[in-house]
C-alpha cells in the first residue's frame, strides 16, 4: 500500500460528500444527526464497514455530531484504503439520513 499524492489526495476529495484535507496525513468529515442514538447507530454501521475493510476510522462524538478521521496510522499518510472507506462513510451518512428522514 502505497501514500497518495497530493494530486490524488485531492482527486479523491472531489468524489467524496464533505471531506476536507485536516492536515498532509488526515482527511475529515463532520456529520450532524437528527439525535443522539441515530448518531450512535451510524457509528455502529461505519465500525462494521471498518472491520470488513479491515481498516479504522478515528471517530468523535459530540452528542449528534460524530466527526471521522481517516488516515493509514502505519505509513504516516493517507493511501487508497482511506478513500475507499471514506467513500464508504458517505454511503452509510446518506443512508441514516434517508432512513431518518422517512421514519
Amino acid at each position: 500500500m502505497a501514500l497518495l499524492t497530493d494530486e490524488q489526495i485531492t482527486e479523491g476529495l472531489e468524489r467524496l460528500d464533505g471531506w476536507e484535507r485536516e492536515d498532509g496525513s488526515t482527511i475529515r468529515r463532520t456529520v450532524k444527526m437528527p439525535d443522539f442514538m441515530s448518531g450512535i447507530h451510524l457509528v455502529t454501521s461505519v465500525a462494521h464497514a471498518a472491520e470488513e475493510a479491515g481498516h479504522h476510522p478515528d471517530v468523535d462524538i459530540r452528542y449528534n455530531r460524530i466527526t471521522f478521521h481517516q488516515s493509514t496510522h502505519a505509513l504516516g499518510g493517507l493511501t487508497e484504503a482511506d478513500m475507499e472507506l471514506a467513500a464508504r462513510i458517505d454511503e452509510l451518512v446518506a443512508d441514516a439520513l434517508a432512513k431518518d428522514e422517512t421514519g
